[in-house]
């Protein structure tokens, strides 16, 4: 990064300066009818590789919730916009084409807007620019036109029969997805929730079907898990609809202590899980999963001059293992398996995400899990009881051998990957450098014990 764009980047991650440059720049709010309160990051994505940087696209994204005070028409709310940060002359190009693709009026402030002296192109939600079909599920009347009215109770089963939407975005990934939670009413007061996960892809058909498939599968499994009922799909607005599981977040148990139980319990749920076949999945072979964490080792490289040399090193284990693991069995991998996709309802687990689904290696989403516990901020001792209670659980249900070498190697691989997601989001925070050191650390102790 230039030391202009290193200036750039402290200014654009700091959510208090950020406040004041957008209620003087943001078309709308200069007047001071619309007034900023209060100003949140709630996503970050840094680009630091030469080539994306030459091929014109943002270095640095990052998306704000504005608490923002509407005088003139005496309400509030919250808006979300999402900031690119371009070159000079990208910055003009991509306002330009954004300003001409871009029309829906948000909550406040305008679709689209260009920060010239920051060379930032800002999108206030649902406006996207990999979304543009996003409008049509968050506008409470447009979204009508795409509810899942054949999975609907009586009394809510046609756009006629529906009084209110409520909408609320529960979680927004800018240019990737969004969860969106819908209350209906109707005229005689019936009452549904449901959610929708809108995708910037086009495999929502395909994602319902596993969701379908799974759902079917588990119902009768004690061991299973819940999946919240499937409520089919729509492909003009590329969501997938479900209904709501209601529930305390595992995370939230786990972090009060006393989860041994459950997480025994979310151990013999992934093991039924990678039981199921739910058919036409693609393979991930192990050098799949390799190949890009390998290019994200060189461009830790490039961004860390001075961890060159051990990233390069374990990039050169990892491929020398891969060919000598013990023979495994192939089958249904979650590929994001992590607390934060159970949940506890009654006296089993609910589990989320069913985006990654592919045929290929178990012991990734055992990897994936227990170096997740490491990020939650629990003590040593407490994530190495709970590593041993969920590998011996998942063991003693699991009808296939679990290789242990197998089970390093996948771990090793995610603490590379997860040192690149870290990266991309936190690249220039003060002390990334050494948590990115850490946590290499703890991938080259997964290979030193195989040793």
């Amino acid at each position: 990064m230039t030391p202009t764009d290193l200036e750039r980047s402290a200014l654009l991650t700091d959510a208090d300066r950020m406040k004041d440059v957008f209620q003087a720049a943001l078309p709308g709010f200069g007047s001071g009818s619309l007034l900023i309160d209060g100003c949140r990051i709630v996503h970050t994505r840094y680009r630091t590789s030469r080539a994306e940087r030459r091929e014109g696209k943002a270095f640095l994204s990052v998306c704000y919730a504005l608490d923002v005070r509407d005088l003139a028409r005496a309400r509030r709310g919250t808006q979300l916009v999402h900031g690119k940060a371009y070159g000079t002359a990208d910055s003009r190009r991509q306002f330009a084409e954004a300003k001409a693709r871009h029309r829906f009026e948000p909550s406040f402030g305008e679709a689209v807007a260009h920060l010239a002296d920051l060379d930032l192109v800002v999108w206030a939600f649902p406006n996207d620019p990999k979304l543009p079909h996003l409008p049509e599920v968050i506008d409470p009347r447009a979204v009508k036109r795409y509810l899942p009215y054949d999975r609907l109770p009586a009394g809510l089963d046609a756009a006629a029969h529906i009084h209110e939407v409520d909408v609320e975005v529960v979680r927004y990934k800018p240019e990737v997805r969004c969860i969106t939670r819908y209350r209906l009413a109707g005229a005689e007061r019936q009452a549904f929730t449901l959610y929708g996960k809108t995708f910037k892809h086009e495999r929502a058909r395909e994602i319902a079907r596993r969701i379908e498939s799974i759902w079917r599968r588990s119902a009768d499994d004690p061991d299973g898990f819940i999946v919240p009922q499937p409520l089919g799909h729509d492909d003009a607005v590329r969501t997938v609809w479900q209904a709501a599981l209601s529930g305390t977040p595992l995370i939230d148990v786990v972090q009060g202590g006393e989860c041994a139980d459950f997480i025994e319990r979310a151990a013999r749920g992934l093991a039924s899980l990678h039981g199921i076949d739910p058919g036409g999945l693609s393979r991930t072979t192990l050098e799949d999963r390799l190949a890009p964490v390998l290019a994200a080792a060189a461009e830790l490289a490039e961004a860390f001059p001075r961890l060159r040399a051990r990233l390069e090193t374990l990039a050169v284990r990892l491929e020398q293992e891969a060919r000598s693991l013990s023979p495994g069995r192939d089958g249904l991998v979650h590929g994001d398996f992590l607390l934060k996709q159970l949940v506890v309802h009654a006296d089993r687990l609910g589990v989320f995400d069913f985006d990654n689904f592919t045929l290929g290696d178990p012991a990734r989403d055992l990897a994936n899990f227990i170096v997740d516990l490491r990020y939650q901020g629990l003590a040593a001792g407490l994530v190495t009881s709970m590593t041993t209670t969920f590998l011996d659980a998942y063991r003693a249900h699991a009808e296939w051998d679990m290789p242990a070498d197998r089970l390093r190697w996948h771990t090793a691989v995610q603490g590379l990957s997860d040192a690149y997601y870290f990266h991309k989001r936190r690249h220039l925070a003060p002390g990334f450098e050494a948590e990115l050191e850490h946590i290499l650390a703890l991938a080259e102790d997964q290979l030193r014990s195989s040793t």
